[in-house]
């Protein structure tokens, strides 16, 4: 083997990538790093904020039951051979301690992704393994059925052993414009379509201006399509200029993606989901005596935010100045079953580019789950967001990332053993 040909290549410097990179490295194996940015892993440190949800706390069979069917069998080796102990253990070894919220989310104690990616990084270079910036990898090498090498803006890069870790399509600003399912697709995999995932939804009609900022804690929003509830999440919401953001409209966006394909597709909102209808009934029947001369607008502020209120009485034709004295029954439940099941509106589309994750991409069924290796190029592993996964909210898909990084990693390192 020509020695330019003796060194394991990683195409993206991701989450995937910088895992893949240490493990092999970790090996023995000689590792190159290509990174288009002039700096690693930016989706990391733009995720939450800045404060890096790493992973999600709890055994690994659950977590895997977060993703569809076929997605949770294909990362169920991966998942129990690099767990979210693996990668916690990791950081807190480079002095990056997390911690667990009640929600089961993971972030570093810091709340700094910066120090995720600090330490991630040194552990590649810590293990001998190079990472290159302003590296653009531009296309993937092959001959005789077995990969060849990389070419880079400038020329080439041989090796028989090369990672693909580049990302879905989302964020685009970050380096994840799709070029690593498009080389797939030169090599006859299989691309499942790709569609926006934990993204905001734009609805029809607008929300208005003024509701700008306001959050709803702990409701379930739901989507219905032909009369028939699709899907629904249970979360906090957050009104924005455009739409509906906050975790439970990101949890629904990749559902709604695919229903949008196939027609109107209806937004509900929950403002309650723990009380059922005589339940909040008879709360808001209980606020009502209470405070008899109270304005039934006074009263509902006390239980959504009051920017709202005028707006959501209007729809079922409730003055907000009506005195709680004088509101009639039918009145009363109108406002309930508003409170329970408001239509926001028709959902108006989903923006790629602002998705945290991509749904689609190479398809699972020509990847060896065991290896991460390709069933249609030999020496070519892939891991990461570019493969059809997609996970919830809440450290799922950095998890993935990690989990099938470390398996190509240590696969493409094995087979580099055997071949020197």
């Amino acid at each position: 083997m020509p020695e330019q040909e003796k060194q394991i290549v990683v195409i993206g410097g991701g989450a995937a990538g910088l895992i893949a990179a240490w493990k092999a490295a970790s090996m023995g194996a000689p590792v190159l790093l290509l990174e288009r940015n002039n700096k690693p892993a930016i989706k990391i440190l733009i995720s939450g904020g800045g404060k890096c949800n790493v992973t999600h706390d709890g055994p690994m069979d659950e977590m895997g039951k977060a993703f569809l069917k076929r997605e949770e069998r294909f990362l169920r080796y991966a998942f129990h051979s690099f767990t979210n102990d693996d990668i916690r253990s990791i950081l807190a070894e480079s002095g990056v301690p997390t911690f667990v919220q009640p929600d089961g989310r993971v972030f570093p104690e810091s709340l700094r992704g910066n120090d995720v990616v600090g330490a991630l990084v040194d552990r590649v270079r810590t293990k001998g393994g190079e990472i290159r910036l302003n590296a653009r990898a531009t296309g993937i090498l092959s001959s005789d059925g077995t990969v060849a090498g990389v070419t880079v803006e400038g020329g080439e890069i041989a090796s028989r052993h090369v990672i693909l870790t580049t990302g879905g399509a989302s964020y685009k600003k970050t380096g994840t414009t799709g070029d690593g399912i498009s080389w797939g697709a030169g090599f006859s995999h299989t691309i499942i379509p790709l569609r926006p995932a934990l993204a905001p939804l734009r609805v029809h009609p607008p929300i208005p201006t003024g509701w700008r900022g306001i959050a709803i804690r702990g409701g379930r929003l739901s989507l219905s399509a032909g009369g028939r509830q699709i899907d629904s999440w249970l979360g906090d919401i957050l009104f924005t200029h455009e739409g509906i953001s906050g975790p439970a409209a990101l949890g629904l966006s990749r559902s709604a993606a695919v229903a949008l394909e196939k027609g109107d597709v209806a937004l509900c909102l929950d403002f309650f989901p723990a009380a059922d209808f005589t339940e909040l009934d008879g709360e808001l029947r209980r606020l009502i005596l209470a405070g008899r001369g109270k304005q039934i607008g006074s009263v509902v502020c006390g239980m959504l935010p009051d920017r709202i209120v005028p707006f959501l009485l209007g729809i079922i034709q409730v003055p907000p100045s009506t005195r709680g004295y004088v509101l009639t029954r039918d009145a009363r439940r109108r406002i309930v079953g508003l409170l329970k099941s408001w239509e926001i509106g028709k959902i108006a589309g989903i923006d790629m580019d602002r998705g945290e994750v991509t749904a689609g991409g190479i398809s699972l069924d020509e990847i060896v789950p065991q290896t991460m290796e390709s069933r249609n190029l030999r020496g070519l592993y892939v891991a990461g967001e570019v493969l059809d996964i997609a996970g919830p909210i809440g450290g799922y898909n950095l998890q993935a990332a990690f989990s099938t990084g470390f398996v190509a990693g240590m696969s493409a390192a094995r087979s580099w053993l055997e071949s020197v």
